[in-house]
């Protein structure tokens, strides 16, 4: 028996095994990532964007309330065992196999997190977890058992996507894409009233779920003015075809970045020969003459650029978004729809070529892994520079400090991201950069409390910044002083 159940979680540990494979560099680096800090230091939750399960599961882990703690890398190995579960599924679902082969759940369902923009969403300590889990459930959203009544996957995926908008809200681009991508196998296996059941559900469910959450869940939890900054939508009565263009030019400006030297011929040409593939399908359903067939086409024809599309998916109607790799989920629909093609029957033998994109995205991991490591060595040595410059100034818990320009690069890291261009979005955001937060929190990390200020203090302190009140000058940073007023200039 316990021989049995081990064989049936084979795919499982299969899965999950390749995930925390993709994921050690990561772990290995052992670095805070952004907002990280804040986390770290304060226990700062999501209770002012809209991630209200988030708070709640790291609370729960914690078992305590309002203060989290870093638990790293746990949340990474609970959520990968969530999303390999619903990896498992999904490829089962796709391929229509009680149980698939290795190959078949490599190509279908280690894209799900093993694709180069996830990188940034695994490389936080604290939101780490949230986003696998909005991954996990939106997988699960979409592999509802078939047998099921319209109102039974109605309600079960409307409260699936309203935990996907809860833990992370770009999760939702991935339902949208996977859902697309498993009408289009249902229909090919001849489940044609099923699928078109099927689909209609989901986008019910998907339309009821987001009205609920705009209307309800953003007014009662986003508090936060940078958060309400950025969950503004678009006028949708006025049609502005033009923000949607900007936006959808943005996010393919954001992926354009992987496809360099060597990678572009071998993933456009991969994701071509996949197009190639859905539009003979589609001319095939074209020819049976009837109005299913013909839309069914109609959707196999447009597969290859409505995932592209969706690779916006619900930021296409905000009016600020932040253009980053975290927000690219669905990525993982357009790695698995050109897998898909390499799946028919009279392919077995070349499809090993679709593992190539998934262990070039290996090597990715592990430069970024190394990079993470170089940076927080590099930048921590720079910062315990300054608070010891500090310290030996005379700053003291409660002065006003005052961060000025960029930190410097690690040579290392600037030659990293010469090399390969995506790191340079992967990598973190500088810890000192203007007025950005980040700074004061990893002086504070090393014992430089100050207090808090305005931008309109900021910009009125640049004025201590001469000659005369220079204490300290370093190759790469100044330190001015003028009472308890300290101002740090990067150079």
């Amino acid at each position: 028996m316990i021989f049995k159940n081990l064989q049936q979680s084979k795919p499982l540990f299969f899965i999950f095994f390749f995930y925390i494979l993709f994921c050690l560099p990561i772990f290995l680096s052992n670095s805070y990532y952004n907002d990280d800090n804040m986390r770290a230091l304060y226990g700062a939750t999501w209770s002012k964007n809209g991630r209200i399960l988030s708070t709640i599961l790291m609370n729960l882990l914690d078992l305590r309330l309002g203060n989290i703690l870093d638990l790293s890398p746990l949340g990474q190995i609970l959520g990968f065992l969530v999303l390999a579960f619903a990896a498992v599924r999904f490829t089962q679902r796709v391929t229509h196999s009680p149980q698939p082969d290795l190959f078949a759940l490599s190509l279908c369902g280690l894209p799900l997190a093993v694709q180069p923009f996830f990188l940034q969403n695994l490389s936080y300590k604290f939101d780490a977890l949230p986003m696998l889990m909005s991954q996990a459930l939106a997988v699960f959203a979409c592999v509802l058992p078939i047998q099921w009544s319209s109102k039974q996957k109605f309600a079960v995926c409307f409260a699936l996507l309203m935990g996907v908008m809860s833990f992370y809200q770009t999760g939702v681009n991935t339902f949208l894409a996977l859902s697309l991508l498993i009408f289009l196998c249902d229909y090919q296996h001849e489940h044609n009233a099923t699928a078109w059941g099927d689909l209609g559900v989901k986008i019910v469910a998907f339309i009821a779920s987001a009205l609920v959450y705009k209307d309800f869940i953003i007014p009662a939890t986003i508090h936060g003015t940078f958060e309400h900054h950025l969950a503004v939508t678009l006028d949708l009565r006025t049609l502005p075809f033009h923000a949607f263009a900007e936006n959808m030019t943005n996010i393919l400006a954001l992926v354009s970045v992987l496809l360099t030297q060597g990678a572009r011929p071998l993933l456009l040409g991969l994701y071509g020969v996949a197009a190639l593939g859905a539009f003979v399908t589609g001319f095939h359903y074209f020819r049976k003459k009837n109005l299913s067939d013909f839309c069914a086409g109609v959707l196999f024809l447009l597969a290859p650029f409505t995932l592209l599309l969706l690779l916006s998916g619900m930021l296409l109607i905000l009016k600020n978004v932040e253009f980053v790799p975290r927000i690219l989920t669905s990525f993982s629909a357009c790695i698995i729809f050109t897998n898909l093609f390499f799946l028919k029957p009279g392919l077995q033998k070349i499809r090993w070529i679709a593992l190539t994109p998934l262990f070039y995205f290996y090597v990715i991991a592990y430069s970024y892994g190394n990079l993470l490591a170089e940076n927080a060595r590099f930048e921590l040595f720079h910062i315990q520079r300054i608070a010891s410059a500090l310290d030996d100034a005379g700053f003291h818990s409660g002065d006003t400090l005052f961060l000025y320009g960029d930190e410097p690069l690690s040579p290392i890291v600037a030659n990293a991201v010469k090399a390969m261009p995506l790191l340079a979005l992967l990598k973190p955001d500088k810890a000192i950069h203007g007025e950005s937060y980040f700074g004061y929190a990893i002086l504070k990390s090393r014992g430089i409390e100050s207090i808090e200020h305005t931008a309109q203090t900021q910009s009125e302190a640049q004025g201590c910044m001469t000659q005369n009140n220079q204490i300290h000058a370093a190759t790469d940073f100044t330190i001015f002083r003028i009472n308890r007023v300290f101002c740090v200039k990067e150079q």
